[in-house]
């Protein structure tokens, strides 16, 4: 077996050369909360939450930094709805993390979004949170009786 062949290589630089180690931005988490009457609901990241054409809920938006402390935005959030004909959205007059999801349309899915300037400084860092919304048929109210099948001779 012979043995590998050792290559030397020499680099020369007019300036020093820095070599410098790079730290990934921190990760954020978007937490979202949902109250109904006295029971609330937290979840962090992804979320798929079900709602019933015939309700509408409350929704609130929070900010967590990459240690999960509790994070400060800058200025108010801008809520929206991926089809305003399906869900409309108001966000509340007092505070802009709350905001209320109505259905107007059909059952389907949609996403609403919560934008906040996460950079508190005078330069603007957009971080939109997003949630999931599968709305389905809601309670019963009615009922209709059909035939099933074309009318058939008596035994």
């Amino acid at each position: 077996m012979s043995e590998p062949q050792r290559i030397e290589l020499s680099l020369s630089f007019a300036n020093a050369l820095q070599i410098c180690r790079i730290e990934p931005p921190p990760q954020i988490t978007s937490v979202l909360t949902i109250t109904y009457d006295r029971f609330t609901i937290t979840a962090k990241g992804d979320v798929m939450y079900t709602l019933p054409v015939d309700m509408l809920v409350k929704m609130q938006v929070g900010y967590v930094d990459a240690e999960g402390n509790p994070a400060a935005i800058d200025g108010p959030v801008a809520w929206a709805s991926s089809d305003e004909t399906i869900v409309t959205v108001t966000p509340d007059t007092g505070d802009s993390t709350i905001v209320t999801v109505t259905p107007v349309g059909p059952i389907g899915q949609i996403q609403v979004t919560a934008t906040a300037d996460a950079d508190l400084g005078a330069g603007v860092r957009n971080l939109v949170t997003v949630c999931d919304i599968q709305l389905v048929a809601g309670e019963a109210v009615a009922g209709t009786i059909s035939p099933v099948g074309a009318p058939t001779p008596k035994p």
